[in-house]
């Protein structure tokens, strides 16, 4: 895989900072070119760096080496070796370690600026990160094109001038940007994908602050092999931008409970992805259904309007299908919480839903 080099363009109020890839392995076709489009204002930073980390997973893959036709970061470069060593790890028989050659290596100087930066989507994980580390952060990053695909063009706009006003309140700054990675990653599954894609984006922004948060997923002890991961994150860190995986001391129910002290998240938070309603979120699907079961566990679920139902409904709850190892983790993590409150029916029908997954599953097997 050649990665060539980096490329700016100006449309308008806006900069797009873009790379030609060269791939010989087998697989689906691959769009030429890898980009980042971001305010002009902000001037990214635009060496190769960001394309690296953004295509390691999809090269590690296919076994293919990566020729950089630009810098690399000394530090980083040796954090990309590290990287690729947890993951090969984690999954050895599909994730290959592979050489990368960039045409030169390069210095980096001690951190020069005390800003700091966070991912935001407007989810729980990225909203506690938010709140909990407000008073420092002078950096928010929104970006269209992962979990939010491009085309929700209601959706973003509605978000951006939302969310914008939410970090004007607090005095901070709001980048806005959006990019096609998946197009090259969705082959490697977005679970994985989306934690370098996330550094990636950081990496743009290196002159603006020296830290830059993940939000957590998980919790702390019950973390699965996962793109964005404690043991993961930091080691993409240089003397220029640390890297730090933030909030997993606490599950969703907790970081809700502390969310919703905050009236301004009432009608702002916004988990759904695959509609473009706005700041609504659908309510059926499971990541919707999720979040509601957790704010009915607080009783905060008539404050929040992105929802449009003010109680649980519980047939949907008992629906669920559990298909990914992560979302039964989660199913786990709120009947805990729902027993521990005397939310005894919550806990029910989550009960009821893993039983019906499990029997569904040795039923198929059985009959194999």
């Amino acid at each position: 895989m050649i990665i060539h080099p980096t490329e700016t363009t100006t449309i308008g109020t806006e900069i797009l900072v873009s790379a030609r890839m060269e791939s010989q392995a087998p697989g689906r076709r691959l769009p030429e070119n890898l980009w980042f489009r971001f305010p002009a204002k902000f001037q990214p930073a635009v060496d190769s760096d960001p394309f690296v980390i953004a295509l390691l997973l999809l090269a590690m893959q296919r076994g293919e080496d990566i020729e950089v036709r630009g810098s690399l970061s000394r530090s980083f470069f040796s954090g990309l070796n590290r990287y690729q060593q947890v993951f090969h790890g984690w999954f050895p028989e599909r994730f290959k370690c592979v050489e990368i050659r960039p045409m030169s290596l390069r210095e980096e100087s001690t951190r020069q600026t005390s800003g700091r930066g966070v991912a935001f989507s407007g989810g729980v994980d990225s909203f506690y990160s938010f709140l909990t580390l407000r008073e420092t952060l002078t950096h928010t990053i929104f970006m269209s094109g992962f979990d939010m695909p491009c085309n929700l063009i209601q959706s973003i706009g509605e978000l951006t001038r939302s969310y914008s006003a939410l970090m004007q309140e607090f005095g901070i700054h709001f980048i806005t940007g959006s990019t096609n990675v998946r197009t090259f990653v969705n082959s490697v599954e977005w679970t994985n994908a989306h934690g370098p894609a996330l550094m990636a984006t950081a990496l743009f922004f290196k002159p603006y602050f020296g830290e830059f948060y993940i939000p957590s997923s998980y919790t702390d002890g019950g973390y699965p092999q996962w793109g964005s991961h404690p043991e993961l994150d930091p080691l993409l860190s240089s003397p220029s931008l640390r890297f730090v995986h933030h909030g997993s001391a606490l599950n969703r129910v907790r970081k809700l409970q502390f969310i919703s002290r905050y009236p301004a998240s009432y009608d702002r938070l916004r988990v759904c992805w695959i509609q473009d309603i706005g700041l609504k979120n659908c309510g059926r699907c499971e990541k919707c259904i999720r979040t509601q079961i957790a704010l009915g566990i607080i009783e905060m679920l008539p404050n929040y309007t992105t929802f449009d139902s003010a109680a649980l409904n519980h047939s949907h709850i008992r629906r669920l299908r559990h298909r990914t190892h992560q979302s039964r983790i989660f199913a786990r993590e709120l009947m805990k919480e729902a027993f521990s409150r005397g939310k005894l029916s919550i806990c029910a029908s989550l009960a009821y839903s893993l039983l019906r997954r499990e029997l569904f599953y040795r039923t198929r097997a059985s009959a194999m």
